[in-house]
């Protein structure tokens, strides 16, 4: 029976052994073209940051906790021939398989009893590799023959390279040469000398038993031999070979550069997590403003000031050239948080923006008057910085002071609802709100922006008076950000940065303009209410600068200003970065000349006899004429007013004089001792009231008043009180020359005055005053 199933097998073998040749042999094929995947790698890889040259900012570790940067797509030149020379050096000329390396490797293996030769190719080692290092036995030796052969008729010798040298291990948790030269020579791999591309060319043949960390002896024997093998061969030459014998091995794994840790953190958020991201970010630049922000955080520690940002831009390019998001300290509390995209109070940094809009708009000149006395908008009452008030102040002197009732006036004046959408078309995103819900108060902090919006936005004006078009600032080289042509008149912007550059500087003299070596620079500040930010940002027709310091908390601290906190930082930073001196070119197509009234800044009419010629934006032109200087009547002698109740017109002057409304001129007068009030009239002139339109009922004049002090010490409140006849009067009240407020309808207000002697004044909307002493004892 045996010897019938035999004989039947034999039979049924001769009819189909050919058919089940071919249909092995067609199994084979289909299994050999289909036999590598799509992707021979997918591990997870580091997130790695570049600068603009290719410099290493940061790197983050791969999920699976590897030191594994994203494959590269050439090996540098000494690294490659290192390489094959030690690990393959018929890698060019044979098919993914070197059969006689393979069976001499294959008898010593035989001969010895155990495995003494490998005998692998660079592209069988990629195969390892791929299959994660699987046991070493004859099968999978014959499975890597096959896929190398196959990997061969795939990819380019120069692609089998780079994958081995993109996943080769080299000791520790370290994969690949770009994380290698980095972790242990703090260079890319194209920047490595012929002895530490010898060195990596070595690692990958027993990582876990030699590395720069470990048997260092060995590894510098092994590197060495190789190096020889290079001279040997004439890849290097003589003087080469000795100088790369005396460099010395490295220690451990160094930490890998955290240059921009914001920045990274930010691109992670986006999306980029395990991408090498090429920024626009300058590491030389980049490190000495984090390192400015550092040492000017020596100086805010003092004053429990915690946290700053910092960023430059480049105007031409608008490239963001430096990024500093926080400062980098394990002292610093919050430092995680990336403080230049955090939404803060803006301070004053928006005014020049509505300077600029309202001189587009026709509603100023550069030099006209604008209100500046204690004032009231519906609920609102806002404050100058210092409470002090000039009556009246030229527009950009008001600008360069950063006074904030003269804005608030021209925020009303421009309208609200046009400036709100002004700042959302130049990015201010942060501001999205109704303008309803920020009101006036919008030019004076009340609505958040970033430190990127701040740039971003006078990135855009100075593209826009340079180029004619702007296209913003951004982050990540190749990102293409569409031009868009101006929004604001060239003319009005140029204006606008000529008039941020009276501000004085920080620390600086008063006349620093008057040397030949200084930039000039278009600049501000500002300080939200509280004392909780603040702000500064300075403008060339090269760069921009952004500064700002505060607590990422929110807690205020006295002395958080922007010319104390901010401004000292920025014109640090300024001092790091090379500027060529230029300033903005005047835009003469968009300028014309007009006469000005010198003393009202406004256009010149017939009256006005002090004028100015100066350039200003053609939207200028319909400004209205200046209405203070007018034609008045007196006496022979100048002393008096009169009228023809009292006068022949033929007996009388016709000076003209610059007559500011009664409110405005008791402030103006304080500050400009030359400027006359209208002479009084001349008795029968005129009808005058005999009675004065309020008076104060207390305290009386020369009261001595005895204040009691409460539980904690402090010296209690007097309630001052006045009379007036209309219930329209508006009364604004000083103690000792510092504006209290103002009452309408009842007038009484509460002051806590110190001990001594005081004088108190009240003033009507006519300009009619009354100035009253008293002593606290």
């Amino acid at each position: 029976m045996i010897a019938f199933f035999v004989a039947r097998l034999l039979q049924l073998w001769k009819i189909y052994r050919r058919k089940l040749f071919l249909f092995l042999t067609a199994v084979f094929v289909i299994w050999f073209v289909d036999c590598l995947p799509d992707r021979l790698f997918d591990d997870p890889t580091s997130t790695v940051l570049l600068d603009k040259n290719g410099k290493l900012l940061n790197a983050t570790i791969a999920n699976d906790g590897q030191w594994r940067f994203r494959p590269r797509e050439k090996v540098p030149y000494k690294l490659a021939v290192s390489m094959i020379q030690f690990e393959d050096r018929q890698f060019l000329s044979h098919s993914g398989v070197n059969f006689t390396s393979l069976g001499r490797a294959f008898f010593q293996n035989l001969s010895s009893g155990r495995v003494v030769s490998g005998a692998s190719t660079i592209s069988m080692q990629v195969i390892r590799l791929m299959e994660k290092n699987p046991p070493r036995t004859y099968s999978q030796k014959a499975y890597e023959i096959f896929l190398a052969l196959r990997l061969e008729m795939s990819y380019s010798k120069k692609e089998i390279l780079a994958m081995y040298a993109s996943n080769a291990p080299f000791g520790g948790n370290i994969v690949g040469v770009d994380a290698a030269a980095w972790r242990y020579f703090n260079r890319s791999p194209e920047k490595l000398s012929w002895a530490e591309s010898a060195t990596l060319a070595v690692l990958p043949n027993a990582p876990g038993l030699i590395h720069p960390g470990r048997n260092r002896d060995a590894l510098t024997k092994k590197r060495n031999r190789l190096l020889k093998r290079l001279y040997t061969c004439g890849v290097i030459n003589k003087t080469e070979y000795e100088l790369a014998l005396i460099e010395q091995i490295p220690d451990r794994p160094a930490a890998l550069p955290q240059k921009a840790s914001h920045l990274m953190q930010r691109f992670v958020s986006e999306g980029k997590k395990g991408q090498t991201i090429t920024s626009t970010v300058d590491i030389d630049l980049q490190t000495k403003v984090a390192n400015e922000l550092l040492m000017h955080h020596a100086y805010l520690a003092k004053n429990h000031i915690e946290n700053g940002a910092v960023i430059v831009a480049s105007v031409k390019t608008g490239e963001v050239l430096a990024y500093v998001g926080n400062i980098s300290s394990p002292d610093v509390d919050e430092t995680y948080v990336d403080c230049a995209v955090a939404p803060r109070s803006s301070g004053s940094v928006l005014k020049p923006m509505l300077y600029a809009k309202s001189l587009e708009a026709g509603i100023i000149t550069p030099k006209m008057l604008l209100p500046d006395v204690p004032s009231k908008f519906g609920n609102f009452s806002p404050l100058n910085y210092a409470e002090t008030y000039d009556g009246y102040v030229p527009a950009n002197d008001a600008l360069a002071r950063s006074l904030n009732i003269p804005f608030v006036y021209l925020l009303n004046n421009y309208g609200l609802g046009k400036f709100h959408r002004n700042l959302q078309q130049y990015g201010f995103h942060t501001i999205n709100r109704p303008s309803r819900h920020y009101g006036l108060s919008l030019i004076l902090g009340g609505a958040e922006i970033s430190l990127e919006n701040l740039t971003n936005g006078y990135t855009r004006m100075a593209q826009e008076l340079s180029m004619g078009k702007s296209n913003g600032i951004y982050l990540e080289q190749n990102q293409s950000l569409a031009d868009v042509s101006c929004r604001t008149n060239p003319a009005a912007l140029f204006e606008m940065f000529e008039a941020m550059t009276q501000l004085k500087r920080p620390g600086s003299d008063r006349h620093w303009e008057l040397f030949d070596s200084s930039q000039k620079i278009a600049w501000k500040t500002g300080t939200s209410f509280g004392f909780r930010d603040a702000w500064s940002i300075a403008i060339t027709p090269e760069y921009v600068v952004s500064v700002w310091v505060g607590n990422a908390d929110g807690e205020g601290r006295p002395g958080l200003t922007g010319f104390q906190a901010a401004a000292p930082l920025l014109f640090r930073v300024l001092d790091q970065i090379s500027m060529n001196g230029e300033w903005f070119e005047a835009p003469k197509q968009e300028q014309t000349s007009i006469s000005i009234c010198r003393e009202s800044g406004m256009r010149a009419n017939e009256f006005c006899v002090n004028q100015q010629v100066i350039s200003v934006p053609k939207t200028c032109v319909e400004n209205r004429s200046c209405p203070y200087h007018i034609p008045i009547h007196v006496d022979p002698s100048e002393s008096f007013r009169v009228s023809d109740k009292c006068m022949d017109i033929f007996e009388m002057k016709h000076p003209i004089w610059f007559v500011l409304p009664p409110l405005n001129a008791h402030y103006y007068r304080l500050h400009h001792p030359n400027y006359k009030d209208l002479p009084p009239w001349m008795e029968g002139c005129a009808q005058q009231s005999t009675q004065a339109s309020f008076s104060i009922r207390y305290p009386r004049n020369d009261t001595r008043i005895s204040l009691s002090r409460d539980l904690k010490g402090s010296t209690g409140e007097i309630i001052v009180e006045a009379y007036a006849r209309s219930k329209s009067t508006v009364l604004y009240w000083h103690l000792d020359n510092h504006f209290l407020g103002t009452t309408s309808t009842f007038h009484q207000m509460n002051c806590s005055p110190r001990q001594g002697k005081h004088q108190l004044t009240a003033i009507d909307q006519e300009g009619a005053t009354q100035t009253i002493s008293f002593e606290v004892i």
